[in-house]
């Protein structure tokens, strides 16, 4: 029986393929890719085993063998090693799916509906082949070792044919995707996800330090391959010696000296050494290869999977893919490589659950944790698929917020006895971190024909398991990084109406505010609609049973229309606040000292006493104290302008820009048309590229700040229709040029001309 996500990974892949010739699915190792391949060949194509059976029926009576209509429905499946080829057999023939083998030293049955095929065979006999077997789906398993040179054949022979690529990791080294041979990807749950509903195994994991000797060693490897890894010949000069194969145990011994489990070598010498050290150290490992004779290999695996006679296997790459042994408890890592695939698919053997089994024990002895990350990080595989290795790893940091991802751990490097290997992180803390998210409601459903996740609370939709992030002590969801959604109860929460990233960065003000929505932190419960805003920049919203919430601006928390006093004297005190605004930007701007050219300083009062205020910081800013009337007074000076703020002034940044605050007043410092222009807290949004204060919209360009006039802007930070603030020429007789500027989140800010 088929498990949840395996049901909708096969629902997924059918109906790609109604719009597509060639898909690749990705699961992560462990969760049954060959059972999902065997459930797909017994119903692809739905009439297949029908014309199958009536061939049967024929045959049975003496009828002739309708070979035409039977060789179109075959379905052939390639992989490139034979024990994948075994593997894949034992699957099928638990369906009742009988089936041919094309590979060296296997009969060869060409008639029969399904056949395995190993690509080494089957591309040096394609032209005898591709006639005689005439496939309506090919499967490539393993698919991101199909290299398009050798793989693209097969899609030229079958023409009219269906591919399938399947893959715990789309990823190539060379930074290539996978869009040459296949069209689009299916992928399935992340790692994490199945850890958390109990289909994957957690995990301990220890690294080694950076300034171990194994890691400076390996931080020392400068030549690679030409598989684009590294260097074998290098490789076994720096880790193939005692004194790191004497490191390696004592790792194992300390971390998982009773546990069953796989080391993983550089090569069969590196192995062989491996195993031989630990045995003479009482443990009982054996060295296994490819090159290891076909009888004895299956023997030791055998006695390794079944008796549990042997309890360590050192192996090359001959386990890192399609070996199924659930009581494996630990692996450890005895070799670096800089692909993706290969570490995901060794730490992959060791997380298959099984009774008893409490979690898996992962050693890594060369730092691929600080290469790769943990093998529980989000990734987002359409990337990789693409090609776009850099984006592969989704950002799990908001800027700007105090917000806390689940799922990390604690990413720190934990000292234990000063080691050189320490703890990267535990199981208990991986379960208390899915203990807590099983408790923030969400729950997993079908809508219609697609597998979905419900944020219970919002009742929003997600097609991943969404994460949950604390913004400013509002609880949001999200599933891609991208857009989150407030975690409440309200008509106007829904899929259309989420926050976009640039939006929720560049929030300023008392509460959250996006698509004429308003979430007040002074009642992070309601939601608000926008109705007018007025020229004092009050604000007039309604909640959702109507009831009416006046503010007077962002900096204030709205109240309701009963408690503000009337709608009518609550706009008449925001008119008297903004006079009395405008009032105080008139005094701030003949705040500054007159200079005594005497002293060559500014004037200050008698007896003043002046004392730097921040060296470091800020070194023309200047603290003066002094006496009026007998009671003491202070006030602080910028020794450049003379000018003066009558609070501590306080320095902070929002993006690119330099904020001083003196009391409420807001001041900017690195944009020299607006030094010293008063203005509000939430006056000012900026980025790492742009800073808005009213309609003035000024465009960071390395030393360089552009000024503009905004005309149009959306919600979100990310696009304004602008024009030139100052053109070159007579804006009496011509017209401003427009330019359209788009702020994406991650890429290069663009100009572009209307």
């Amino acid at each position: 029986m088929l498990r949840d996500y395996q049901i909708e990974i096969c629902e997924k892949i059918n109906e790609a393929f109604e719009a597509h010739r060639s898909v690749m699915m990705q699961m992560p190792t462990g969760t049954g890719k060959t059972v999902v391949l065997a459930s797909l060949v017994k119903q692809y194509p739905g009439k297949s085993m029908e014309l199958r059976e009536r061939s049967l029926e024929k045959r049975e009576n003496n009828s002739k063998l309708d070979t035409i209509s039977y060789q179109r429905c075959q379905v052939l499946i390639v992989a490139h090693r034979i024990e994948l080829i075994d593997q894949i057999g034992e699957h099928l023939r638990e369906y009742g799916i009988g089936y041919g083998v094309i590979a060296g030293g296997r009969k060869t049955k060409e008639t029969d509906p399904v056949m395995v095929a190993s690509i080494q065979i089957l591309s040096s006999k394609l032209s005898t082949l591709g006639s005689l077997l005439s496939p309506s789906l090919v499967v490539i398993d393993e698919a991101h070792h199909a290299l398009a040179k050798t793989y693209q054949m097969l899609w030229a022979a079958w023409p009219e044919a269906k591919f399938l690529g399947l893959t715990a990791t789309p990823y190539r080294m060379s930074g290539d995707g996978f869009t040459d041979l296949f069209e689009v990807l299916v992928d399935s749950w992340s790692i994490k996800q199945f850890i958390a509903d109990g289909w994957l195994s957690p995990y301990d994991y220890y690294s080694i330090r950076p300034d171990s000797e194994d890691q400076q060693e390996i931080d020392s490897l400068k030549k690679r391959g030409a598989d684009g890894d590294f260097q074998m010949k290098e490789l076994r000069e720096k880790l193939d010696v005692r004194p790191s194969i004497e490191r390696l145990f004592e790792s194992f011994e300390r971390f998982a000296f009773d546990k069953k489990g796989i080391i993983y070598a550089i090569d069969i010498a590196h192995a062989e050494h491996i195993a031989e050290f630990y045995r003479l150290q009482g443990v009982n490992a054996v060295a296994i290869s490819s090159k290891t004779p076909a009888k004895e290999r299956a023997e030791v695996i055998r006695t390794f999977k079944d008796e549990n006679r042997i309890q360590i296997l050192v192996s090359v790459d001959l386990f890192s893919e399609g070996f199924d042994c659930p009581d494996v408890e630990f692996i450890q890592m005895a070799r670096p490589t800089l692909s993706l695939a290969k570490y995901l698919q060794m730490v992959g053997r060791g997380l298959r659950p099984c009774k008893g089994k409490q979690c898996c024990t992962i050693i890594d002895n060369v730092g691929l944790y600080r290469t790769f990350g943990l093998p529980s990080v989000d990734r987002d595989w359409g990337e990789y698929f693409l090609g776009n290795e850099e984006l592969g790893i989704r950002n799990e940091e908001l800027a700007g917020g105090n917000e806390q991802f689940l799922w990390l751990g604690s990413g720190d490097l934990r000292e234990e006895n000063d080691a050189d290997i320490v703890k990267i992180i535990s199981h208990e803390g991986m379960q208390s971190q899915f203990t807590e998210l099983s408790r923030r409601g969400f729950e997993r459903r079908k809508n219609g024909k697609v597998w979905v996740w419900i944020d219970m609370m919002n009742g929003v939709e997600f097609d991943r398991h969404p994460k949950v992030i604390n913004y400013r002590g509002m609880e949001l969801s999200t599933a891609d990084g991208d857009t989150f959604f407030p975690r409440i109860n309200s008509k106007w929460i829904d899929a259309k109406h989420g926050i976009s990233r640039k939006a929720l960065e560049t929030q300023v003000g008392e509460g959250i505010g996006w698509m004429k929505l308003y979430i007040s932190l002074a009642m992070p419960d309601k939601v608000l609609q926008l109705q007018a805003v007025k020229p004092s920049l009050a604000r007039i919203y309604k909640d959702e049973q109507g009831k009416v919430f006046l503010q007077q601006d962002s900096d204030h928390a709205p109240v309701s229309e009963e408690e503000a006093g009337g709608r009518k004297a609550f706009m008449a005190l925001c008119d008297k606040g903004q006079k009395a605004w405008e009032e105080m930007k008139k005094r701030i701007r003949k705040s500054s000292l007159k200079y005594d050219t005497k002293k060559r300083w500014w004037q200050l009062p008698e007896g003043s006493i002046r004392e730097q205020y921040d060296e470091k910081r800020n070194p023309n800013l200047y603290h003066i104290i002094y006496k009026e009337n007998g009671e003491g007074k202070e006030f602080w000076v910028d020794e450049t302008s003379g000018f003066t703020y009558r609070h501590r002034p306080m320095l902070c940044k929002r993006g690119f820009v330099e904020l001083l605050y003196d009391g409420d007043v807001v001041y900017i410092l690195n944009i020299h048309e607006e030094r010293f222009m008063p203005y509000r807290n939430w006056e000012i949004r900026a980025d790492n590229r742009i800073c808005t204060i009213g309609n003035k919209l000024y465009f960071n360009e390395e030393k360089d700040v552009r000024s503009y006039r905004i005309k149009k802007r959306s919600d979100d930070f990310r696009m304004f229709v602008v024009e030139e603030r100052y053109p070159n020429y007579n804006p009496n007789t011509i017209e401003f040029d427009e330019f359209i500027i788009i702020n994406e989140a991650g890429k290069k800010l663009e100009i572009k001309i209307l």
